[in-house]
């Protein structure tokens, strides 16, 4: 079986659609979006319109629930002034049938046989799931086996941190799938289960700069320092 996942799209509909055109992505058996549709660039509606078109199996991001459910009151000081106008932005451009379909994503997908067990998600959420958790200040094996410890699983596959990781004790490993939508060029993953489970990190170009002037012409806040 062949997987291919990707995640932190951001609303980068260029990214999505050079990912569509990729050979991985037209021999998938199953393709998979670990969530962060909304905030970062200008065209949610058209990426989740996209995705739903093709298909494609998705869970929830932090970004997304912002939207959809609303944001946590915790997580409101933690906004820059550019992010506070992003979420303002979003709420008033993101149709309603769109909203629903990004509200109706769960927060995880599990793929398990007999053999090996393979947990998609965009982040660990918290014990409300009204948010993810905070990053671990260092990124390594221990930081990754805290994050997941009360999820039993072979693999784990995640986004959020915007940079494609890879740890593995002897029986388990977590892969950070990196952005999309951000970044270019932009990451994803491909999974190979048989005849032995293979992850491999690949690249992809995509017109990031078009995507500013449509930021740019939209009025939509940006910020370079997320760009790049």
């Amino acid at each position: 079986m062949k997987i291919l996942t990707f995640t932190d799209l951001h609303g980068s509909l260029n990214a999505l659609k050079a990912l569509q055109q990729t050979q991985d992505f037209k021999s998938a058996d199953q393709i998979i979006f670990l969530g962060d549709v909304l905030m970062g660039c200008s065209r949610p509606n058209e990426c989740i319109e996209l995705l739903n078109k093709l298909n494609i199996t998705c869970v929830l991001g932090n970004n997304d629930s912002y939207i959809c459910n609303g944001l946590p009151q915790s997580d409101k000081p933690k906004f820059s002034f550019i992010k506070q106008n992003q979420y303002l932005w979003m709420n008033e451009n993101i149709t309603s049938a769109n909203r629903a379909i990004v509200a109706s994503w769960p927060r995880s997908y599990v793929i398990k046989d007999e053999a090996i067990t393979l947990y998609f998600t965009h982040y660990p959420w918290n014990k409300n799931k009204t948010d993810v958790v905070d990053e671990p200040f260092i990124k390594c094996l221990y930081a990754r086996e805290k994050l997941f410890r009360n999820i039993k699983s072979d693999y784990y596959f995640f986004g959020h941190e915007h940079k494609t990781t890879i740890f593995a004790n002897k029986k388990q490993s977590f892969i950070c799938v990196g952005t999309l939508g951000l970044k270019n060029p932009g990451s994803y993953v491909v999974i190979n289960t048989t005849p032995e489970i293979t992850v491999e990190e690949k690249l992809i170009d995509f017109d990031l700069d078009e995507e500013i002037k449509l930021m740019e012409k939209a009025g939509y806040p940006y910020s370079k320092k997320k760009l790049g």
